[in-house]
């Protein structure tokens, strides 16, 4: 036996590697378009580009046989032949379903290049089994495994590489590049498996009969091979054309089914809807233009809307059409006169229309807000008409307070100087009652005057400076009987960062702590109470302090935490046993903030409760200051 040597064609080599490229993008570029199909459309579409995939290959392969040159005769088998085209075309379709997806999973991308190397590996092998010569062949393991590697190997790159572009631009295609690579991929993975599998091959023949034996070999020939060959690739290129002629036959249906979309949306729109050219001129505009602004359509075309605005109006929306000019859509709230002279309030969204990339029209969609405007204004009027009689009731309520609290005072007093004459047990009973139910009233007044000025915005703080421990002292020293009758215990402390002498409003601050003391005290039968105070932070003069005043008394529910700091606001057990106006923690409330600072409770049945607030005042280190 005698090994035969063949030669390559350098120029068919390098046909068949453009063949299996060109092969591959067609059918990439079809796949990519797959998703946006259904139905009949999508299967016509996959067997257009599996039938060009497998033919490519099928026609890269037999260029590549034609390219070798062997010194003897060369047929092939047409039964070989016919299957070698379909295995690949099958393969094909088998691996463009498996990533036609808008972004294929891994397993379908696994899917793809199994099949396709299938394709590949599969239509060389059948393909050299068609090839008949006066021998045998036989073919060497190593490169029948190397061209195996090849095939599946450069496939799963290629498939792989693909499925992760797409899916990091979610669905989106490919640009043209990406599909040049992927491409080029799988058409060196068909190269490059077919010349490893040729390779692999070896072909022996005995010298004695080479050359006769040439004319006893049936099947095709190398000009039948090449006719075939030619065939293949005008079927190709015909499928190319008849897809072409769908894509345009289905954007052209697409762009027919848009704009019956788009004329059914601006013809029955019922906001005022307009298209204007660049110059800022009506273009077209639908049927509630003509129902909201009462003129035809003719008096819309041709002219520029600003002429239905006052001038302030026309420069807003003219200085928004010059950013929508430059690619930023634009909201802007405008009015127009309507033809029988009324006034009509527009909420516009002005967005540019775009065709390859760039602006060609401008398009507005108008509501009407008139109504909207019309009740916007009416609460507005209510609001201030609400503030404008909360502030006269306030105003009343102060005033009146003043003038219930001046005699007030009187009865008081006279009742003080009246216990103090010679009365009989009765008469020094019923005086006694007639001052205590004066200082009640009085207290009652004094909350109701100081909430009334604080509502009205009549209540003036005051920047003097005040020692904080005198302050405290004096406020504790009125609870002292209370104390004292129940058997309470009190506890102060405060940090050691917390200045001596401080400048704010000393007057504000005893009325803060006499209301939470007197609260807690009230709502106290054994155990104690504690106050203490520290620095929350310090930035030069400014200081915040935070106070705390917790007890052990009958605490508060949960639920009516929330609204203890309501005017007027009491629970129900509390207000018949203790009495008072439910003012006292929302005069609290807004002193605190009046001084810079917040207030919150926490408290549970059973387990007390504690009050913390904060307020905002300088500190001063020059003593003598403080005294003068």
């Amino acid at each position: 036996m005698q090994h035969l040597h063949g030669t390559y064609s350098i120029p068919l080599v390098l046909l068949s590697v453009f063949i299996s490229i060109c092969s591959s993008y067609c059918a990439l570029d079809l796949s990519e378009r797959m998703p946006k199909l259904c139905g009949r459309s999508k299967s016509l579409w996959m067997v257009i580009g599996s039938v060009i995939m497998g033919l490519g290959i099928w026609s890269m392969h037999f260029i590549g046989m034609l390219a070798l040159h062997l010194p003897v005769d060369v047929r092939y088998h047409s039964h070989y032949m016919v299957l070698s085209i379909l295995l690949p075309i099958g393969a094909a379709w088998a691996a463009l379903s498996a990533i036609s997806g808008d972004a294929p999973a891994r397993r379908q991308s696994l899917a793809g290049f199994l099949w396709m190397g299938l394709a590949i590996a599969g239509m060389h092998y059948t393909g050299m089994a068609a090839m008949q010569i006066p021998g045998i062949i036989t073919y060497d393991p190593y490169w029948v495994g190397l061209s195996l590697f090849i095939a599946f190997g450069i496939s799963f790159v290629a498939f792989r590489w693909a499925s992760v572009y797409r899916t990091t631009r979610e669905g989106r295609p490919s640009s043209f590049w990406a599909k040049c690579t992927t491409a080029a991929l799988l058409g060196f993975a068909m190269a490059g498996m077919h010349y490893s599998g040729m390779l692999a091959a070896n072909f022996q023949a005995d010298g004695a009969w080479m050359h006769d034996a040439g004319e006893d070999l049936q099947g095709l020939d190398d000009m039948l091979l090449a006719s075939w060959i030619g065939a293949a690739a005008l079927i190709v290129l015909l499928l190319l054309a008849f897809s072409q002629f769908l894509e345009r036959r289905f954007a052209q249906r697409l762009a027919d089914v848009n704009k019956q979309r788009y004329d059914s949306v601006f013809e029955h729109n019922p906001d005022m809807v307009c298209l204007f050219d660049l110059s800022g001129r009506v273009l077209q505009a639908n049927p509630a233009a003509e129902r909201i602004s009462g003129y035809s359509r003719e008096h819309f075309v041709g002219q520029p809307f600003t002429r239905f605005m006052n001038r302030q109006d026309s420069m807003k929306i003219r200085a928004c059409f010059a950013r929508v000019l430059e690619g930023t859509p634009q909201t802007v709230e405008c009015s127009i006169r309507r033809r029988d002279g009324r006034t009509v309030h527009l909420s516009t969204t002005i967005v540019p229309m775009k065709e390859d990339g760039k602006i060609v029209d401008i398009y507005t969609i108008s509501k009407d807000i008139t109504e909207q405007k019309k009740t916007e204004r009416q609460l507005i009027e209510a609001k201030l008409e609400a503030e404008r009689a909360a502030r006269v009731k306030s105003e009343f309520l102060a005033v009146m307070s003043h003038e219930v609290r001046t005699p007030l005072n009187g009865v008081i007093g006279m009742s003080d100087l009246l216990l103090e004459t010679d009365l009989n047990e009765d008469q020094r009973e019923y005086v006694k009652i007639i001052g205590k139910s004066g200082k009640a009233l009085l207290s009652v007044i004094n909350d109701v005057l100081d909430f009334s000025k604080i509502e009205s915005g009549k209540m003036k703080l005051k920047n003097e400076p005040f020692h904080l421990a005198e302050c405290l002292q004096e406020t504790l020293r009125l609870f002292t009987p209370q104390l004292q009758h129940r058997a309470l215990e009190l506890h102060v402390h405060s940090d050691s960062g917390v200045p001596e002498f401080l400048i704010g409003d000393e007057v504000r601050l005893r009325q803060v702590l006499i209301n939470l003391i007197g609260n807690a005290v009230k709502f106290t039968e054994q155990g104690g109470i504690e106050v203490r105070i520290r620095q929350v932070y310090r930035r030069g003069e400014q200081l915040e302090l935070e106070f705390t005043v917790r007890d052990t008394g009958i605490g508060i529910p949960k639920k009516a935490i929330p609204y203890l700091f309501q005017p007027f606001y009491q629970l129900d057990s509390t207000a018949r046993k203790h009495g008072g106006t439910g003012l006292g923690l929302a005069i609290c409330k807004k002193l605190v903030e009046l001084m810079g600072g917040s207030i919150r409770a926490e408290s549970s049945p059973g387990n007390g409760a504690v009050f913390v607030f904060t307020i905002q005042v300088r500190c001063i280190e020059d003593k003598m200051a403080v005294r003068l």
